[in-house]
Parts: C-alpha cells; sequence; structure tokens
C-alpha cells in the first residue's frame, strides 16, 4: 500500500495516486454520462423504442453494470487493479462504437452493444472505489470520496454540455459514442503509463477462490440487508438518466432550446458548485445519519419536478434532488468502508454495486411501465413521480429501522456506550414518514391530467418545410381469416418526417349459399399499435367492408421521428356471419355456416423530403 501520510494543503494531504485515481473516474464518467444525457432520447426517437421497451433495456444495462463490480474486484485481488483495468477500458471502447453503429430497427445488435457497454464500465467501477480506499487514511475518507464524487459529476457535467453545442441536432446524437469512445482511450493510456495498482496481487489465488471471497460479505447479513434497503434509494435514482429527459420533452417542461444535454448539466452542475461546501458539513457527522438526510431530500426535489408545471420549478426540483444525492451517496460509501473488514475492503465496497444495480434496474424496469401507464396512456404524470417519491419514503423508513437495530446491538455488546438518539431513531418519525406516503399519492391523482405532447412536440421550434416536397409510399398485405382469428403484423417506417399513415382494410362477403339464403354480414376490427409511444388507435367491430385507421404528424425539426420506425397491426374476423334461409325451400329449413373470410389491407403514407435541386 502506498504511504499516505498526513501532508499540509488541500491537494498535498492526498497522494499522486490518488488524483491520478480521479482523472480516471473523470474520464469515464464524462463519457458514461455524456452518452445518458442522451441515451433514452435516442432509443425513443431516433430508434423508435417505446418507454416500456427502453425501461428494460436500461434495467439490462444496469444490471451488467452494477453487478460485473462483485466478478471484477475478486479477479483484481488475483491479477492486479491495473490489468483489470486495461481490460475494461478495451471491452468499453468497443461498447462505445457498436453502440455508434446501431441503426433503427436493429435491436438485437442494440443489446449487445449495451451488454459490451455494461461489462466494461462495471468491470471499472470497483478498481477506482476500492483504490481511493486503499490510498488514503479512515480520517480522510469522508472528504475523499467526497472529491471522488465531485470528479465524477463534473465528468459529468463537462460533456453533455460540450455535446449540447457539438451534437445538439438530433440527427447527430450517435456521435456521441464515439466522442465516449475516445475519452476511454484516453484513459487506457492514463492506465498503461501512469497507473500503479495500490496492493500487491495474489497470484497464488485460482480464479474460483478469488470469485468465492465475495461470500463472506454476502454471509454478512446485516450488510446483506444494509444493501436491500440502499437499493431503494436507487430505484428512484433511475429517473434521472431514463425517463426525466423523456418527461421534458413529452410534458413541454423546458423551453425549446433546453436539450436533454443541457437537462443532464443541472445535476452535476450543482454537485460541482456546492459538494466542497456539501462535503465539508456533513465531513464531521454519522454517515448513517446523513444518508438519511439525503433520502428525504431528493424525495422532495423529486416531488417538485413532478408536481408543477413552471420550468423553474423542474429545474429547481433537480438542484434540489442533487443536494440529496451528493449527501447520500458519498455517505454510504464511507459507511461501507468504515465497517468492512480491512482484508475486505475492495470486496465490500464492490458490493455496495449490488444494490446500485438493484435498485436501477428494478426502478427503470418498473418505472418504464409507470411511466408508459400514467404519464402516457392517462396524462397523469403526477401519479408516476408521487409512487418514485414513496419508494422514497418507504426507504427511509427501513433505514431508521435499521439504524435501531444497530444501536441496540452496539448497546448490548457496550452498555456504557454513548449512542445517537436523534430524530433518525424515533418512533414519532416513522409515523410521520408513514402518513406522507398516502398524502402524496392522493395529491398526485387530485391533480389531475396535464397535456401531453409527445407525438405532436407542440410549441418547439419548427423547420420551414416550404423547403421540402411531400412524397408518398404504399405497403399492402392480404389474407384469409376463419372466425375469432387475429392477424399480427409488424411494419416499420424507415422515412424520418412522416406526415400522415392510413391503414385501410378491405372485405367482401361471399355470395349467398342457395337463392333463398341471406349472408349476414361479416364483422372484422382493426387495432394499430406505435410501438415508439405505445399508443393504440383502435377501430372497434364493422360490418361495412371497410375500416380505415389514420395518424397523422406534425413534424417540427428536420429529422422528425415521431411518426417513423415500428407499428402492429392487428386483424380481427370478429363474426363471420352466416347463411340463414328466408323461406322454406324443399330440402327444409337449413343455416349455412360461415367459416371466415378473405382480407387486404392497403397502407399509404406521406413524409417530407427535401427538394432536389
Amino acid at each position: 500500500m502506498e504511504d499516505a501520510q498526513p501532508k499540509k494543503g488541500f491537494f498535498r494531504q492526498f497522494s499522486k495516486s490518488f488524483w491520478i485515481i480521479n482523472s480516471l473516474e473523470l474520464f469515464e464518467r464524462g463519457a458514461y454520462y455524456g452518452t445518458m444525457s442522451i441515451w433514452a432520447v435516442h432509443a425513443r426517437e431516433n430508434l423508435g423504442i417505446a418507454p416500456s421497451i427502453i425501461g428494460i433495456l436500461y434495467a439490462t444495462l444496469i444490471i451488467f453494470l452494477y453487478f460485473m463490480p462483485l466478478v471484477a474486484a475478486a479477479l483484481a485481488e488475483k491479477y492486479g487493479y491495473r490489468n483489470v483495468l486495461i481490460v475494461a477500458f478495451i471491452v468499453l471502447i468497443i461498447g462505445y462504437i457498436c453502440n455508434f453503429l446501431v441503426q433503427a430497427g436493429q435491436m438485437g445488435f442494440f443489446f449487445i452493444a449495451l451488454i459490451f457497454w455494461g461489462v466494461g464500465a462495471g468491470a471499472f467501477k470497483p478498481i477506482i472505489s476500492a483504490s481511493i480506499a486503499h490510498v488514503t487514511r479512515e480520517d480522510q475518507r469522508n472528504l475523499a470520496y467526497s472529491i471522488y464524487y465531485w470528479m465524477i459529476n463534473l465528468g459529468a457535467f463537462l460533456l453533455p454540455l460540450a455535446i449540447h453545442f457539438r451534437f445538439g441536432s438530433q440527427s447527430m446524437w450517435a456521435y456521441v459514442f464515439l466522442i465516449s469512445a475516445g475519452l476511454i482511450f484516453v484513459n487506457l493510456m492514463i492506465t498503461l503509463f501512469l497507473y500503479k495498482s495500490p496492493v500487491h496481487p495474489l497470484k497464488d489465488l485460482s480464479v474460483g477462490k478469488a470469485i468465492r471471497r465475495i461470500i463472506p460479505a454476502l454471509k454478512d447479513k446485516k450488510f446483506v440487508l444494509l444493501l436491500l434497503i440502499y437499493s431503494g434509494f436507487w430505484f428512484m435514482f433511475a429517473i434521472s438518466h431514463s425517463f426525466l429527459p423523456i418527461y421534458m420533452r413529452d410534458f413541454n417542461r423546458m423551453p425549446d432550446w433546453f436539450s436533454p444535454q443541457l437537462l443532464a448539466t443541472i445535476n452535476p452542475g450543482t454537485i460541482i458548485l456546492v459538494g466542497p461546501f456539501l462535503g465539508k458539513l456533513v465531513e464531521k457527522h454519522k454517515s448513517l445519519n446523513m444518508v438519511m438526510l439525503g433520502l428525504v431530500i431528493f424525495a422532495i426535489g423529486i416531488l417538485i419536478i413532478g408536481f408543477s408545471n413552471s420550468p423553474i420549478l423542474f429545474a429547481v426540483g433537480i438542484v434540489v434532488f442533487s443536494f440529496g444525492e451528493f449527501i447520500t451517496h458519498p455517505g454510504f460509501i464511507a459507511y461501507v468502508s468504515k465497517i468492512a473488514p480491512k482484508n475486505m475492503i475492495a470486496i465490500y465496497m464492490a458490493c455496495i454495486f449490488i444494490a446500485t444495480g438493484t435498485g436501477n434496474a428494478v426502478g427503470g424496469a418498473i418505472q418504464g411501465f409507470w411511466y408508459e401507464h400514467y404519464a402516457v396512456n392517462l396524462g397523469m404524470p403526477k401519479i408516476y413521480f408521487g409512487l418514485i417519491a414513496s419508494v422514497g419514503l418507504i426507504t427511509l423508513i427501513c433505514f431508521i429501522l435499521y439504524n435501531r437495530w444497530i444501536i441496540r446491538d452496539s448497546l448490548r455488546e457496550d452498555p456504557q456506550r454513548t449512542v445517537d438518539t436523534g430524530i433518525w431513531t424515533k418512533t414519532t418519525t416513522i409515523a410521520i414518514v408513514l402518513l406522507f406516503i398516502p398524502i402524496t399519492i392522493g395529491v398526485a391523482y387530485a391533480g389531475g391530467p396535464n397535456t401531453y405532447y409527445g407525438d405532436e412536440e407542440e410549441g418547439r421550434a419548427k423547420t420551414d418545410w416550404t423547403q421540402y416536397e411531400v412524397l408518398d409510399n404504399t405497403m399492402s398485405d392480404s389474407g384469409y381469416l376463419g372466425e375469432g382469428a387475429e392477424f399480427n403484423s409488424i411494419i416499420n417506417l424507415t422515412e424520418p418526417n412522416v406526415v400522415s399513415v392510413i391503414f385501410t382494410l378491405t372485405w367482401q362477403d361471399e355470395p349467398a349459399a342457395y337463392p333463398t339464403h341471406t349472408n349476414d354480414p361479416d364483422d372484422f376490427s382493426m387495432s394499430i399499435t406505435k410501438l415508439s409511444s405505445g399508443k393504440v388507435m383502435d377501430s372497434g367491430v364493422s360490418f361495412s367492408g371497410n375500416i380505415e385507421v389514420e395518424w397523422t404528424f406534425q413534424p417540427q425539426n428536420d429529422p422528425y421521428y415521431n411518426g417513423s420506425h415500428e407499428y402492429e397491426i392487428t386483424i380481427t374476423c370478429v363474426y363471420a356471419g352466416d347463411h340463414q334461409p328466408t323461406v322454406i325451400d324443399p330440402f327444409g329449413i337449413r343455416t349455412v355456416p360461415d367459416d371466415g373470410n378473405d382480407w387486404s389491407l392497403a397502407i399509404e403514407y406521406e413524409y417530407y423530403e427535401t427538394k432536389v435541386g
């Protein structure tokens, strides 16, 4: 371990290795958060992916991102921190380049790129946090991890800001992945020439034994319970890089010029400005108490964002939850670094990512369905935000109970020990927090619906479409359906700037079976689902022989993708009318059954394209 003797001055009190480690964190987090600033809106608006699917993909990324550290930390014990970092950066570069190459409709390739991205970033994470623990003294940890978190947010601020000015156009967002790959290449060079492992690798340790070193930490029941509770904070935090930018655009919460990249700078920008002061304020306080205080502040920020329609309050809410985040997470890291056995610091620090990964993955997946149902379909985003804040309140109650349990156990071991008996141990505090859960949901419901602009994007700056011409294209399909049967198909409109899409279903009853019979009408229905938004248009049942479903759009900026991408078509033969006798014929009274009918589907769509010449 590197010598970490006390030195005078803010910078000189930490070793050279500490600052090299933080430079790696700066570039990697800049790459990651720069990409995340556009990832969700890029996935929906450029790749045509629905919110519920975005939530599942986000959860997939998080699973690799935050569970890979368990394996990476164990392997670092055997092969050395430096070697694991080199491999992690190579995998990350591949992941970012693959993400750049993904096109609309290439869901399989997108998923593979996501895995490379998650594995590389996940392998990087525990090495840095453990390295900081090894090159600092215990009395420096609160400040050291505050600096570490400040560096994360400096990277998360600078790259999205640069992207806003250089890659503000929606059509340019894919190039952000290339910028991220370049930053990771810089990290690879720093690791090769400057970074030194703070501990020697255990070369005689087998891979199996290295991985099994995780088991003792996972057998620590108090620690595992602590991680489970802490995942509630990350459940809330999942909104930050997934549905917050989508919500901002869907409900016009900020002015037209305010891009998702600028949105991504508010959180880290706040932490950059106030982080050093907050770090000093919380340095002398009990880490677990700071975690609970941060939870309260974060939940308040979520409610300010979701319960107001003002752009100013929208930004204020992000600032508030940023305060909460900075108080919560460094406090939790510091707490774990203090309770971990000295020979297990890397493993315990890696296990923190179990909580981060579980909360983000579950939060991303569930919030995807919450957002699609409450915000998109019902137009009531306040319920979505109320549910997220309620998860935070439940998490706070669990932390209070955990704190009481820890205090009770410490008193059993040493009855003379001085313990904290503040508000974070009181039954009254639990009761008040419990009361606020139904109040939050009730106020959210009473707030009623908000105008949803998701497809129309009303109020945004418009392209001058007089410089474009309207082109049209057609598709068709046909088939036979028996009574009660369904036909399902997905079409993909690859052209941007779609103005309208018309689906026309036609069918014709066959002639009556006999001159003395009449043919009851055949009933069909058709529903069209726009997969990028989850919206459905249903025709209802018709026997007229013709059904028409039309989607219209008002393209704003070129390229405009809300009318593009995938539509799911469902055609149902509801009832094939039987042939009924009108008179008694020589053969008696007979009903001739009708088994089904032929149908034809025509799809016509129009879109803007730049005039040639």
